[in-house]
């Protein structure tokens, strides 16, 4: 059963970066694939920086512990009343999650899987658009650009101090967030029109 999981992942992503366009199908007219694109960057604009605005006062004011809490508690908030303001589904999906909210769908895995494909490479990252269904699904890449992400994302007894893994640990007793560097792929940000 694995080996056919396998294979079907394997052609999907044959299928999916078949060609270098960012969108795999033509089922959207280019200028409408250019407007979901460019509403996508916008909403995951505001999402991010929502939620890191958020994220480094709670950083600044009580340390990585602080900050954990916060994103325990309050970053599905933020990212809920965005998506009711732009009237999307607005989430982060990743292969590593911390959050079981974030764990991936088939389709979502065959995505990251390819982004992973594509730094591997050595290729630069660029939004991308699926349909699925009657939605459209626009999804950016999310790599650690600051340092101060690794006090929470990155190696456990290096760069994440071991009390506060435990406290990581603590909220999120199935954790897979860690292990990661700058400029590493962490997942994907995923807008459902």
């Amino acid at each position: 059963m694995r080996i056919l999981h396998l294979a079907i992942l394997s052609l999907h992503l044959i299928i999916l970066w078949s060609c270098n366009t960012p969108v795999r199908n033509n089922y959207l007219p280019e200028e409408k694939q250019a407007e979901y694109i460019s509403k996508g960057q916008i909403i995951v604009q505001q999402s991010f920086q929502a939620l890191s605005g958020e994220l480094k006062g709670a950083l600044t004011t009580g340390g990585v512990q602080n900050a954990v809490g916060y994103c325990h508690l309050k970053a599905s908030p933020i990212i809920d009343s965005l998506s009711s303001i732009y009237q999307v589904k607005i989430s982060r999906k990743s292969d590593k999650y911390r959050n079981p909210e974030n764990q991936p769908s088939p389709l979502d895995s065959i995505v990251i899987a390819a982004y992973i494909k594509q730094v591997e490479q050595g290729q630069s990252l660029q939004p991308h658009l699926e349909i699925e269904g009657q939605n459209i699904i626009f999804y950016a890449p999310i790599s650690i650009q600051n340092p101060m992400c690794l006090l929470c994302h990155g190696d456990p007894g290096v760069t994440i101090e071991q009390v506060n893994y435990d406290f990581i640990r603590s909220k999120y007793p199935n954790d897979l967030a860690t292990g990661y560097k700058l400029n590493d792929l962490r997942g994907v940000w995923k807008i459902e029109f």
